[in-house]
């Protein structure tokens, strides 16, 4: 008999429309949601964090079983606090599968996380956990996060980590089902995965029509990639992820009073964030609340130069070929795990011609291997997957 599964923790882009909740019924809105104003675009960022999120709840409900069921987790942290309404769900799920990203961190204390699942009488699956910087945590763990990893350890459970460095560290911990798997998102639309490293050979540098990201108004990198990639008198086009939330970038609104253009993503606001005036030419920004039309978007363009997981991972499940620049520890190890294209930071930063430094990089790319590589990891998620039970 298949076990009836529980999803929740990171969502996709549509809980977007979810409206209320009742038990284990969720409800949702007809009405796709247009948030042009500034208070209703930030609040909209403010009610994801990151958009880069929404692509390991999608990806995670796309490789599960198709009778899953995703119940929002403001919902079942809601339940939680009232004291009551986790018997029926207890009644009515035999496995629970939490999405999550780097969970295990400094600055996180998974206080509601060790408080949702401490009401759930059932086996968990944490799927895609990882850390933020191992250093951080040997001795300074915070103690919300101690107790939902003592709430695990009182039941069956399976962890299935970014890579190899939250593997490890899990295991440190005492605990058993330990594997990595990388993050659920990298799965999604595999054909197109392969198709955009297959792609990589056919870039033209200096003349491609090229996605960048990064982290505007916290540093300057993005600008200098597109000064030193963008094709001539054209706009370079940046993709936001939660730029204005944590990082120095503004918006205010045009005479109309918007600051978004919900049909085509594009921010039509005026914009204001630091190194503007080293641009060669301004930034198009755009932002996307629904992941298919990011998607949409993205395919349209020839090659994706990221400083962004997930805003890299969207282009490439557009089959869009993509090049990452490992920024950090938490990106080295999901990139070291996958095997995706990419170059460490430090190099390209040092690189006296940016632009030349790409073009020979993807030159030199054996993309037969990258696409083996992918297709190994690929497999491995779904048997895992399907050891546990819950795999499509």
């Amino acid at each position: 008999m298949r076990p009836r599964i529980l999803v929740t923790g990171i969502p996709g882009h549509y809980t977007r429309l979810a409206n209320g909740a009742q038990g284990l019924s969720v409800s949702y809105a007809e009405r796709q949601k247009q948030p042009e104003t500034k208070e209703e675009f930030l609040q909209e960022l403010r009610n994801i964090s990151n958009t880069g999120n929404y692509l390991i709840g999608e990806g995670a409900l796309r490789a599960l079983a198709p009778h899953a069921k995703q119940v929002p987790f403001w919902h079942l942290y809601n339940l939680s606090k009232s004291g009551s309404g986790f018997d029926e769900f207890n009644a009515n799920f035999d496995i629970c599968v939490f999405t999550c990203a780097n969970l295990l961190r400094k600055g996180l204390s998974a206080d509601a996380e060790a408080e949702v699942l401490s009401r759930l009488n059932m086996p968990i699956v944490m799927l895609g956990i990882g850390l933020q910087n191992r250093r951080d945590l040997e001795n300074n763990l915070p103690d919300g996060t101690k107790r939902l990893l003592a709430v695990l350890k009182e039941r069956e459970h399976y962890f299935l980590t970014r890579g190899y460095e939250s593997a490890g560290f899990l295991k440190d911990q005492g605990f058993s089902f330990v594997r990595p798997t990388g993050c659920p998102s990298v799965y999604f639309m595999p054909d197109n995965m392969r198709r955009s490293m297959k792609r990589l050979s056919s870039v033209k540098i200096g003349k491609a029509r090229t996605i960048f990201s990064g982290y505007l108004g916290g540093n300057q990198d993005a600008i200098l990639d597109a000064n030193a990639l963008a094709p001539q008198d054209t706009a370079p086009q940046y993709v936001v992820q939660d730029e204005f939330l944590h990082f120095d970038m503004k918006v205010e609104p045009q005479d109309e009073g918007r600051v978004y253009d919900s049909a085509s993503g594009l921010m039509i606001g005026d914009l204001a964030y630091p190194g503007t005036e080293r641009e060669k030419q301004r930034f198009e920004v755009r932002t996307f609340f629904d992941t298919n039309q990011w998607r949409a978007w993205a395919s349209s363009m020839d090659f994706n130069l990221g400083r962004r997981f997930h805003g890299s991972i969207i282009a490439m499940q557009a089959a869009v070929p993509s090049l990452m620049v490992a920024v950090d520890d938490r990106m080295r190890e999901m990139l070291g795990f996958t095997g995706l294209p990419a170059v460490d930071v430090t190099e390209i930063d040092k690189a006296e011609n940016r632009a030349e430094f790409v073009a020979d990089h993807l030159a030199k790319l054996n993309t037969t291997e990258l696409v083996d590589r992918y297709s190994d990891r690929e497999r491995a998620f779904r048997t895992t997957l399907r050891e546990i039970g819950i795999a499509n």
